[in-house]
């Protein structure tokens, strides 16, 4: 009964947003939390609501479970190291460089069931592990990277889901979309008390990635954590960062139609009052901002910056220097399996992009500190008579 009930939550699609919304492997207390902080849902998404609370329900005894479990690792596997955190902007090339990276025997990585089921990731999950397997989707519905079961993700969706702290609540609660984000990705107006609360779940959950991955260094990527370096290098003194840039032309073209595909897919409210075009270019420069005040304090063997087309022309290479400065083990030993996976995504093709040229003129005004100290020009596929 359990398992034909759990097919219907996290198999069958229905309208937009879907069953397989992920939220619905969020805790009871965090949706109720949710719901009243945002004002609820509309009517039409009433449904799918209801469905995240049955799943909630019926996952809780694993939940309590999965807490026994935490117990025996925490007394008998090794201690978490200090991760590995790829940063950037959303949209730089951070998916491209984690699927690389993940590539390595030496770092665990989140991977789909784990972020799906961050409460029950060493119990259900790896109970029904094959079947849920099966259920996940071919790719990514904003740009269709593939989809496997080693496919590294984000940890920034199973925290949501633990926590209201994550900039997925701006866009399934985009009521008040600018001022979530900047709550969300900033802490602007949260209490140190709610740091506090964050930094212990992110911990916690990356405690519990490393003993569902037997290793101790986990490899995260997450745009988030451009912000918070000066955080994480609390909790993790000796964490590893890896920066990566994009032609800012770029970037906000594939950023609008980003946030345009996920609104669309996840979003629980109305979304029609959101100006994607000022979101992008203020969030941007508050972004890049913070990042540029925090790194400073960082050393060369704990801060590496790429460039996404040096990445993408000589990835090789690239990876090599990062394991290199940042003293990463395993690049000799895990070159054969970097090579592999080039070879399996050559024929990937990108999202189309384009600008008008009032937006690419925004850009070049906005944007120009940025454009300037990287020496970026407009791409030659975005040019007047391309």
């Amino acid at each position: 009964m359990i398992l034909t009930f759990l097919v219907h939550l996290f198999i069958f699609p229905m309208m937009h947003p879907s069953f397989q919304h992920p939220l619905m492997g969020a805790r009871l207390s965090l949706l109720m939390q949710a719901l009243v902080k945002n004002g609820g849902v509309e009517m039409k998404h009433v449904g799918l609501i209801t469905a995240m609370i049955a799943s909630a329900l019926v996952r809780a005894p694993f939940g309590w479970l999965e807490k026994i479990v935490e117990c025996h690792y925490r007394n008998h596997a090794e201690s978490l190291l200090d991760p590995v955190f790829i940063i950037g902007h959303w949209r730089s090339g951070t998916t491209h460089l984690h699927n690389l990276l993940a590539q390595s025997s030496a770092l665990g990585i989140v991977t789909p069931l784990s972020a799906g089921l961050p409460d029950q990731m060493l119990t259900l999950a790896v109970w029904l592990k094959a079947w849920l397997e099966r259920s996940l989707p071919e790719n990514r519905y904003v740009d269709r990277v593939a989809v496997t079961p080693r496919s590294p993700q984000e940890d920034e969706i199973p925290l949501a889901n633990q926590h209201l702290l994550s900039v997925f609540h701006a866009v399934y609660f985009p009521r008040d979309f600018a001022n979530s984000f900047r709550r969300s990705v900033f802490f602007e107006g949260v209490s140190p008390q709610e740091v506090e609360q964050w930094a212990c779940r992110l911990r916690r959950f990356l405690e519990k990635v490393s003993w569902h991955q037997q290793k101790p260094r986990i490899l995260i990527k997450n745009p988030v954590y451009t912000a918070r370096i000066a955080q994480l290098s609390r909790i993790f003194p000796g964490a590893r960062f890896i920066h990566i840039r994009r032609n800012p032309y770029e970037v906000y073209a594939s950023t609008r139609l980003y946030y345009t595909r996920l609104l669309s897919e996840l979003a629980l409210q109305s979304y029609a009052h959101v100006d994607l075009e000022q979101f992008i270019q203020s969030s941007y420069l508050s972004l890049m901002r913070k990042y540029d005040e925090d790194s400073t304090a960082l050393p060369a063997n704990r801060l590496i910056e790429l460039s996404y087309e040096e990445l993408a022309s000589q990835p090789l290479d690239v990876l090599a220097k990062v394991h290199k400065q940042l003293s990463l083990p395993g690049w000799w030993e895990n070159q054969g399996r970097v090579t592999k996976y080039l070879r399996s995504i050559s024929d990937y093709r990108k999202n189309t992009l384009s600008l008008s040229t009032s937006e690419l003129a925004r850009v070049q005004q906005v944007w120009q500190p940025y454009i300037r100290r990287w020496s970026y020009d407009i791409p030659v596929s975005m040019q007047a008579g391309a």
